[in-house]
């Protein structure tokens, strides 16, 4: 994508990509200065910092802009430190522990949503709000039921079972929760038929389900719950260039404008979590355009929050990452890496891996090869088309190195590809083929440490140092807010006992349901 397909999503006017996200701006930009006290809480979920490099690069190099992260990290109220991530199970985390770390303070183990493996239940950062009068909340790119939200207010030992935390959202009664999954409150998907969309009225929400009604929600007091797709929203890269997605379906920093409005009128304060989900899901995919295009749609959203905290100085902003994913590095290329930066700015794909797939369902192999085309700008080979259509068409299966994303993994690599050619010993310029250069180790989370962002106008960064655990957030969240609750903890030595070894056909489902 060009840089005149991007003047449309400018900070100025970015949100909506059409004259209807204007409206939500300015029904919600007079009415966000409260002066309530609050944290802002921002995941990108598995978002490696080789995502955030790309995104600086693109937006320097291709959009002229400068990112909303690069000025937030330099300015100098801003706090930088490392977070370890590993759950009590692994070094290598899951979102679901890594988001109960944040909200409670006490590790678990992979898969657990705010539950100790010995079964006894922790007390969230939400649940402790709600109990001094705060109001709550979350907006995020995956479904409302995913992990990472669902942490933060259900008590559940599998996160893949959503039929059941959909209802713990309604128990939880919070102020807004906006996202994707249908699935799970729709009577006509639910294995048991209920219909949690009026239970949810009846409850006094307000239910929406598009773009339109969000914007018609926006005066309205009552709490609100938005689910605007069957499973998780649309990659970003998919909304700006899909009318249909991008009609129905907000973006995240819109979701975010009304989720602070509709939170900042409680005098005694909020919490409010945002995640840009769909980052982890592009690179478990190995697609690094989509991953880098969400990640941009993440830092449109900063925009909106330090906007937000510029009026309401005291609110407390962190964001930060649950774990790593993949392995997303920027790889030299040519002599001296000299070719890595055109390498870089060779990716312009026009649609999301999982788009494609959807699109090349049922096509034979001279289709797969041009919808491939069509929507990466690139020309592949025949062979490189028969890799594709034989991926697409073939039982998924984990296989070396855990590699179980397939077609993703192959488009990926493939897009990947340069090839150099020496004659007497010197380089014939220029390159056969140059591609892209973003590498991915596998399809897999990974264990690196997080970086985490810390910023307020009142923040007192006290005794934090700059490599913490994961649950000292839950430390800066209480203190901050004046909250005194302690969790029960267990070892890792004890909570191992109590991990038992799932089936593969139990992990197939996982991975299936994950990003499905």
């Amino acid at each position: 994508m060009e840089r005149r397909d991007f003047l449309k999503v400018s900070l100025a006017s970015f949100i909506a990509l059409m004259a209807s996200s204007e409206e939500i701006f300015a029904k919600v930009t007079d009415s966000t200065n409260s002066g309530a006290k609050g944290v802002i809480f921002v995941v990108g979920d598995g978002w490696p910092l080789g995502v955030m490099k790309a995104m600086n690069e693109f937006m320097e190099m291709k959009f002229k802009e400068k990112s909303n992260l690069s000025t937030l990290i330099k300015n100098p109220k801003t706090r930088i430190l490392l977070q370890n991530t590993s759950s009590l199970s692994s070094v290598v985390t899951d979102s679901a522990p890594a988001s109960v770390a944040w909200a409670t303070g006490s590790k678990t183990v992979n898969r657990s949503l705010s539950v100790l493996p010995d079964g006894r239940n922790l007390k969230t950062i939400f649940e402790l709000a709600k109990e001094k009068g705060l109001s709550c909340g979350f907006v995020t790119t995956t479904r409302v039921t995913h992990a990472t939200p669902a942490a933060w207010y259900s008590h559940n030992s599998n996160r893949d079972d959503e039929d059941s935390i959909a209802i713990d959202l309604l128990n939880a009664d919070l102020e807004v929760a906006m996202g994707g999954g249908d699935r799970f409150f729709n009577r006509d998907k639910r294995k048991d038929k209920k219909d949690l969309y009026g239970m949810f009225s009846s409850k006094g929400y307000r239910v929406v389900k598009s773009k339109e009604e969000l914007i018609s929600s926006i005066s309205d007091e009552r709490p609100i719950l938005g689910v605007f797709s069957s499973s998780h929203i649309s990659y970003f890269v998919d909304r700006v260039n899909d009318e249909k997605l991008n009609k129905k379906e907000p973006s995240l920093p819109e979701m975010t404008a009304v989720a602070l409005q509709k939170l900042s009128r409680n005098k005694k304060g909020f919490v409010l979590q945002i995640e840009a989900g769909r980052i982890d899901h592009a690179c478990h995919a190995n697609d690094a355009y989509a991953a880098m295009m969400d990640c941009y749609e993440l830092d449109k959203t900063i925009g909106v929050v330090v906007d937000f905290i510029n009026k309401n100085p005291d609110v407390l902003l962190i964001v930060t990452s649950d774990h790593g994913n993949s392995g997303y590095g920027i790889n030299g290329t040519g002599p001296e890496y000299n070719d890595a930066t055109e390498a870089l700015m060779n990716y312009k794909n026009r649609a999301s891996f999982e788009y494609m797939i959807k699109t090349m369902k049922n096509q034979d192999l001279k289709a797969v090869k041009e919808i491939f085309e069509n929507y990466t700008q690139q020309k592949i080979a025949s062979e490189e088309a028969e890799e594709i259509y034989k991926k697409l068409n073939e039982k998924r299966m984990v296989v070396i190195n855990d590699i179980w994303y397939e077609p993703e993994y192959t488009m990926g690599r493939i897009l990947a590809k340069s090839i150099y050619e020496y004659e007497n010993e010197k380089l014939i310029k220029p390159a056969k083929k140059r591609r892209g250069n973003v590498g991915f180790t596998s399809t897999n989370h990974t264990a690196e440490d997080q970086l985490v962002i810390v910023y307020g106008e009142k923040f007192y960064e006290g005794e934090l140092k700059n490599l913490i655990d994961n649950t000292e957030l839950y430390n800066l969240m209480c203190n901050y807010l004046a909250f005194n609750y302690l969790n029960p903890k267990m070892d890792r030595q004890d909570a191992i006992a109590y991990v038992k070894a799932i089936s593969y056909m139990e992990w197939e489902r996982h991975l299936r349901l994950h990003i499905s």
